[in-house]
């Protein structure tokens, strides 16, 4: 049985020689240390669907299927990037040890993948960020949100000579409303849109992004954070306080 460390697992996702990989977030790899790499961890099933290898992707899928998806496409030259950005804690409302174990299960394949330096990137998500579901005083809330300065500005990717984007998504073509900050901007550098469903292949070309509420009002961040928990090892994760008397306090 071999073994990777939580620096080992993400240096595998990160290339040193293709820029995107600056992108990466290192928030799902703090759990992974000393986690066995082997095939007792499944790897979600490869993705099948025809791309334009010009097209800069946007994985938008739940979890650990997110993961997968990445690993097939490091395999077709694209240049995977986890932007996963919920921790891990005690009764979490987002379920995020599945996406650790596929990280550490396709470490090494997507270290092997022959990614290029001039690779597309193709941003990975977890669809399920911002899931209210589970939310209850004791849990701990590591909901999260994507903001415009998570990924390359539509300038840098246009000057690399990529003008279109495919949205990956699972059960449906709409545009989650985060997503529209980053995809609206894109658009204004020329960019055209493509969202794909892969549970029924259904795909929309040329997509309207909707001018999204607050578009690059400079407080859009803040209002975006509302809610949310940041968490003391980087990205988002805090305990729900719990009620404390009957009055509705809670402490």
């Amino acid at each position: 049985m071999s073994w990777m460390s939580a620096e080992d697992v993400f240096a595998a996702w990160t290339r040193q020689d293709v820029i995107w990989s600056d992108w990466a977030k290192p928030v799902a790899f703090i759990g992974t240390s000393l986690v066995p790499a082997d095939a007792d961890l499944p790897v979600p099933p490869a993705l099948t669907l025809p791309l334009d290898p010009g097209s800069v992707v946007v994985v938008d899928l739940p979890g650990a299927e997110s993961v997968g998806a990445g690993a097939a496409l490091a395999e077709r030259d694209y240049c995977p990037v986890p932007l996963f950005n919920g921790t891990s804690g005690p009764s979490p409302v987002i379920e995020v040890e599945s996406i650790g174990r596929a990280l550490v299960a396709a470490g090494e394949r997507v270290r092997r993948a022959p990614v290029s330096s001039v690779a597309a990137p193709a941003f990975l998500l977890d669809s399920r960020r911002l899931d209210r579901t589970a939310i209850a005083p004791g849990k701990y809330d590591n909901r999260w949100v994507v903001l415009p300065q998570d990924f390359p500005s539509g300038a840098l990717l246009a000057s690399r000579g990529f003008r279109s984007t495919v949205l990956l998504r699972r059960d449906g073509l709409s545009i989650p409303p985060d997503l529209a900050h980053v995809l609206a901007r894109w658009v204004e550098h020329g960019f055209c849109v493509r969202v794909i469903d892969v549970a029924t292949g259904q795909t929309a070309d040329n997509v309207t992004v909707p001018t999204p509420s607050r578009f690059k009002r400079a407080w859009y961040a803040a209002i975006a954070l509302l809610g949310l928990h940041r968490s003391n090892v980087g990205g988002f994760g805090a305990a729900i306080p719990e009620q404390t008397d009957s009055s509705g306090g809670f402490g």
